[in-house]
């Protein structure tokens, strides 16, 4: 469904109470979404997989040609294969549409 996308990833709150919040967005690439789980499996690229924190909620914008996607949710699970540097969000508030000009 959005595959092939790209998508950027954006830190909004951090969890525990001493973490770390990240300011920084990255670029990513979808390479799949599965709606039983309601997870993206996102390519970061160069990224290197400790920037993205298992303990924040992030924002996640899907581009297509004629709109943007938004969506939260939270980081369980990052690792390296293949394909390249791959991290796996879990959706928590479902999509929210924003028309692009």
């Amino acid at each position: 469904m959005y595959e092939r996308y790209p998508a950027s990833l954006r830190m909004k709150r951090v969890i525990l109470q001493n973490g770390h919040f990240n300011e920084n967005e990255y670029k990513c690439q979808v390479i799949t979404y599965n709606s039983e789980e309601e997870s993206i499996y996102l390519l970061t690229g160069d990224n290197e997989l400790p920037l993205f924190s298992l303990d924040a909620l992030y924002e996640c914008t899907l581009k297509t040609e004629t709109e943007e996607i938004l969506c939260e949710g939270v980081i369980k699970e990052r690792y390296f294969n293949k394909l390249g540097r791959i991290v796996v969000l879990y959706v928590r508030n479902g999509f929210y549409k924003n028309p692009v000009n």
